[in-house]
Formats: C-alpha cells, sequence, structure tokens
C-alpha cells in the first residue's frame, strides 16, 4: 500500500513523496533517485520490502515535483537542502538513506552534513555518482542534455546505456515517461554542472556507516570508479 502527498518547500518548489506501508520500530528507508527518475524509480524494489517504512521522493522538477524555472537552481547542493527541509515533515524518526547515481551524491552530501544526528543510522549508495567533481568532453555533455527530449531517444537510453540485460516493457515505460516528464532546468542541470560539483570535503565528514553497491557490468558508474572514488 503507498501514498503520494506533495509538500510545498517554497512557492515555486513542491515535492512529490510516496509513502510505503506504517512506520515500525525499525528505521524508515528514504529512498533518493537517479538523474531521470522520480518516487516511483524505486517500486519494484520496495515491493521486496513489506515490512519496512519506506519514503521516496522526487527532487524537485522530476515526477510530480515542482521547481523553479531558473536554469541554476537545480545543484546537487540545493536539492540536497530540499531534502533537508523536508524530513522534519516526514512521519519517521530513525532512518537510512538511499541514492543512486545522482541521488547517491545528494545522500553523500546530506550525510556529510551531520545535521540529522543520531536519527541517521547509515546510507546506502548504489551506483553513486561519486563526491569528486567530473565533466563530461562538451559533446557528449551536450547529448547528455538533451537525452531525454523525447521518448525515443529516452528509450534508446535506458535500453542501451542504463541496463546490462533487458527490462520488461512496462518497466521500460514508465523509466521514459519520468524521463521526459522532467522539466527542462532540472534534465539539462546534472550533466550541465550538476556532476561537475565537488562534495568531496562532506563526504569524508560522514560519521555514518555506508554500504556502497556496484555492479560489475555497469557502464556509467563502474565499479573500479566507485572503488577510488568513493
Amino acid at each position: 500500500m503507498s501514498d503520494s502527498k506533495l509538500y510545498t518547500l517554497s512557492p515555486s518548489t513542491s515535492l512529490e513523496v510516496t509513502t510505503y506501508n506504517l512506520p515500525t520500530t525499525t528505521p524508515s528507508l528514504i529512498f533518493l533517485h537517479f538523474w531521470g527518475g522520480s518516487s516511483q524509480t524505486y517500486n519494484q524494489v520496495i515491493s521486496h520490502l513489506p515490512t519496512h517504512h519506506s519514503i521516496s521522493i522526487s527532487f524537485r522538477g522530476w515526477g510530480h515535483s515542482t521547481g523553479p524555472q531558473d536554469p541554476s537552481a537545480y545543484s546537487i547542493h540545493t536539492l540536497a537542502s530540499d531534502i533537508e527541509s523536508l524530513i522534519p515533515s516526514l512521519n519517521t524518526t530513525d532512518f537510512l538513506l538511499i541514492g543512486h547515481s545522482m541521488g547517491g551524491k545528494v545522500a553523500q552530501l546530506l550525510a556529510g552534513r551531520n545535521i540529522f544526528g543520531a536519527r541517521l543510522k547509515g546510507v546506502v549508495l548504489l551506483a553513486p555518482a561519486p563526491p569528486t567533481p567530473f565533466q563530461l568532453p562538451k559533446e557528449m555533455r551536450e547529448q547528455q542534455r538533451t537525452a531525454f527530449c523525447s521518448a525515443e531517444s529516452a528509450e534508446f537510453v535506458v535500453r542501451n546505456v542504463l541496463t546490462a540485460r533487458p527490462l520488461a516493457d512496462e518497466t521500460v515505460r514508465m523509466l521514459v515517461e519520468d524521463m521526459v516528464r522532467g522539466n527542462r532546468c532540472a534534465r539539462e542541470a546534472w550533466p550541465g554542472y550538476g556532476m561537475g560539483e565537488d562534495v568531496l570535503g562532506d563526504a569524508r565528514r560522514v560519521a555514518v556507516p555506508v554500504l556502497v553497491v556496484g555492479g560489475e557490468r555497469d557502464r556509467v558508474e563502474t565499479v573500479e570508479r566507485l572503488e577510488s572514488e568513493v
């Protein structure tokens, strides 16, 4: 059973939050999605966690979340500040942060700020973007900025870049819908400047247990890069 709700942070920004299952005595799980995802990205994962109180959040500009029409308003620091502002409104005490790719970089920054005290019990990073700055070659950066401009180009990315084996057509449709639904500022921010942000100083201050999970066939965040930079 799930329930989705919009939380207003400012006149221009509201975050979509999908909650699954009732709180228990175990830590809640807060899921942060990849560039192009939404609060529904983790649906299939959460379906295997029926006894856990799980909370999945759409970053500003993704899913049904809103965000300003300002190209500079989608930095990793801004996304982290949104989540920081949101968490006190959620029905949770202790929790784990779980982030994938871009969401993993946000999770590292959040955990490194040490603002949640003993409430934050740990971090799980799923093929996370490293905290170090990364710059794509100009041509590749431009390709990524337009990768989600159409359903056709988004589907190509899903089937040929983001997965090592075929996905069910229903899963592909869900991913493609999320990718093209993102507003233009959100779509362009990550390849434009988000992946180039340096949050290493904050990541080094993380004081809770961290589990990093990589895929041996992942061509985006390779195991070798995770081992050397995360």
